[in-house]
């Protein structure tokens, strides 16, 4: 499969049988910071565990694990935001990683899921022999970050204007112009325009 084919995820893939969207299943806790190398490396023992019970499973990753992997502008996140399937087997093959190698038990998890946007675009990262991953692109990430922008989280301010100078994009028009290709302008916080004019001061 060609790498570089962006996809969009169908909401539709994360819904229940009754057509009811799935709510998270963690809860989030205390967090140790996982470096890019570890990702990569309990998303291969995720892979082996699928393996041995032959299941074929993706994951669709974004926020800081996305920073860190596919823009290389962090060294480490504290867990891996995604949504996946086949949720309940992933899940239970993520926390027998945690349990054999000492991870908190939310090193993955799906809490991300609203934050979603039904037009968001994710690119293939890595293709293991039972578990595809996938992380969402720039123009994506940028919008989600804006959407659950935390003034107090100094991740989510780096984030942003990491991704603001990726795109190449100076004024607070043009970045509305890229989120709202995913959100609608009145689903962002009322202090975004004060937050992304004091990314763009700096």
């Amino acid at each position: 499969m060609d790498k570089n084919k962006i996809f969009i995820i169908p909401l539709c893939q994360f819904y229940n049988k009754n057509n009811h969207k799935m709510e998270p299943t963690v809860e989030r806790n205390d967090k140790i910071e996982l470096s890019r190398q570890n990702i990569v490396k309990y998303l291969e023992y995720l892979n082996e565990k699928l393996k041995l019970k032959n299941i074929q499973g993706e994951i669709s990753m974004v926020g800081g694990a996305v920073m860190s992997l596919a823009f290389d502008a962090r060294q480490s996140t504290f867990d891996i935001d995604a949504v996946f399937k086949p949720t309940k087997e992933i899940e239970a093959c993520a926390k027998e990683v945690a349990i054999e190698h000492g991870l908190q038990p939310l090193w993955l998890n799906d809490i991300c899921y609203q934050f979603l946007s039904e037009k968001g675009r994710f690119k293939e990262y890595k293709n293991f022999s039972n578990l595809k991953i996938y992380t969402a692109q720039p123009e994506y990430m940028l919008a989600m970050k804006c959407l659950s922008a935390r003034i107090s989280n100094p991740y989510e301010l780096d984030d942003i204007k990491f991704l603001i100078n990726y795109l190449n994009l100076t004024t607070v028009e043009h970045i509305y112009e890229v989120i709202t290709e995913f959100y609608n302008i009145h689903e962002f916080p009322d202090r975004l325009s004060l937050l992304l004019n004091e990314v763009l001061s700096k």
